[in-house]
């Protein structure tokens, strides 16, 4: 996939599953193996503050939830840093997503 659209609908679901979160796209790149493609995306969200009294929730949601996305699969989420940060808090998720 080119032009983000890999990050876009990676984007939009994160968004609907918190949907008081801010989302920005850090970094997205080509991923290949010898057997599949993909992309691999570096993502930054904010939530307000008063989330991060929940932020086990919060990364047990992401990390858990089953992704559906038109022809990728989730291969691998994960939360990889976080942060209070100007009032709100900040987790950067790593994902990779192969082309289904």
């Amino acid at each position: 996939m080119t032009d983000h659209a890999s990050s876009r609908g990676l984007v939009r679901a994160l968004q609907a599953l918190l949907p008081q979160a801010s989302i920005a796209i850090l970094h997205e790149r080509p991923w290949h193996s010898l057997t599949f493609s993909g992309t691999q995306i570096c993502l930054s969200i904010a939530l307000p503050i008063t989330a991060a009294e929940q932020r086990s929730a919060v990364a047990k949601r992401v990390e858990d939830h089953e992704f559906s996305l038109p022809s990728q699969l989730v291969a691998d989420i994960a939360i990889t840093g976080t942060a209070i940060f100007d009032a709100q808090y900040r987790m950067i998720i790593d994902a990779l997503l192969l082309d289904d």
